[in-house]
């Protein structure tokens, strides 16, 4: 016979399947639901702005606040496609146009003197070879660009349902500010309720400052770029600074994809005006704007964001995110700091007796 702790533990093993099915199965609304809440973190301050827009006794009320915001953040990400689109369409017509064969002959020189170096290496440099014009090949060719705007297309319905769902949940929660707050209160056990009410007002506050900063730390990384890449005369540097700066929001990794992304397209601009570019030399100085950049971010950015938005230390931020990178993936490293952040105020409130989650949220 089973006894009752037994039977407790089988039907907590059966709600955690059924809950882990259900959610899976509504994977889709979390993630929609979850943008939305970005969306409402990033606008909070926006709405106190214009909440403190009065008319004689006329105050703007939450729903037009509300539509206000969205309709502004509409109108920026159409903008922001009007401009990327076109210009993306025409750098994959320059990389098409790159005679890859013409292309590695021209850096055959710096080839060279690697290949002598490796020589004295006892390197195989016949592989190494292959492998790097393999690898050049691969990287301007744009052959599945057709079949990914066909998938595009394809998807629209989809697309279109998302961005009506994702627009329609923000409203309602800029809207009725307190709508997550009555749902988990009345979810919760009443001697728990003061505490979760005060976990969920933190991790307003903290999580809009976060995720400011963060549009902060993009904008400015994509601004120090476009602009040492415009002095270089590069073609389309606003596109590669913006490039680059959505890049930087995966840690530690992201900066690197971005600067090769980024260099790579600074070079294939150029090659259609300098057929006949030192891609080596013009290669070593496209790196400055994302060298300064990410010297910039590391040294100045990050500690500000991490310090006064989730109090906590870079060093704690870092240990956190390869953690969460080794259990996660990059997903798991772009959530790692919210996640961390909003698990920290939930410790602080039921486990504040415990030195180290004392440690933990001293600065909260």
């Amino acid at each position: 016979m089973w006894n009752n702790r037994t039977v407790r533990l089988a039907l907590w093993a059966i709600g955690v399947i059924i809950l882990a099915y259900v959610l899976w199965n509504v994977r889709t609304i979390i993630i929609y639901f979850f943008i939305a809440a970005i969306i409402a973190f990033v606008a909070r301050p926006l709405m106190g702005l214009l909440g403190k827009i009065k008319i004689k006794n006329w105050t703007m009320p939450s729903w037009l606040k509300s539509a206000l915001v969205l309709i502004a953040f509409v109108f920026i990400v159409i903008g922001a496609f009007n401009f990327i689109i076109p210009t993306v369409i025409h750098q994959a017509d320059i990389i098409s146009k790159i005679d890859t064969d013409n292309l590695i002959q021209s850096i055959q020189p710096q080839i060279k003197s690697v290949t002598e170096w490796m020589e004295r290496a006892n390197i195989d440099q016949n592989e190494v070879q292959k492998t790097l014009e393999d690898e050049v090949t691969k990287l301007f060719s744009v052959g599945d660009i057709g079949s990914y705007i066909k998938g595009f297309i394809s998807n629209l319905a989809d697309s279109i349902i998302a961005v009506f769902s994702i627009l329609f949940i923000s409203f309602f929660l800029l809207k009725d500010g307190s709508i997550v707050d009555n749902v988990v209160g009345s979810l919760s056990p009443d001697k728990y309720l003061d505490k979760i009410k005060t976990i969920i007002n933190d991790a307003k506050d903290l999580l809009s400052r976060y995720f400011i900063g963060v549009i902060i730390q993009i904008s400015i990384v994509m601004i120090v770029i476009t602009i040492g890449l415009t002095i270089l005369g590069v073609q389309n540097a606003l596109l590669i600074g913006l490039i680059a700066g959505i890049f930087n929001i995966i840690p530690y990794v992201g900066p690197l994809i971005g600067g090769l992304v980024g260099v790579s397209l600074a070079i294939t601009s150029q090659l259609e005006l300098h057929p006949d570019l030192n891609i080596m030399s013009f290669g070593l100085v496209a790196i400055l704007p994302f060298a300064a950049a990410q010297l910039l971010d590391n040294f100045v950015l990050q500690p500000l964001i991490f310090s006064q938005s989730v109090k906590a230390h870079p060093l704690e931020i870092f240990i956190v995110i390869l953690a969460a990178g080794s259990l996660g993936g990059v997903l798991g490293m772009i959530l790692a700091v919210p996640v961390y952040s909003f698990l920290r105020i939930v410790a602080r409130e039921f486990f504040n007796g415990y030195k180290v989650v004392q440690g933990l949220t001293k600065n909260l």
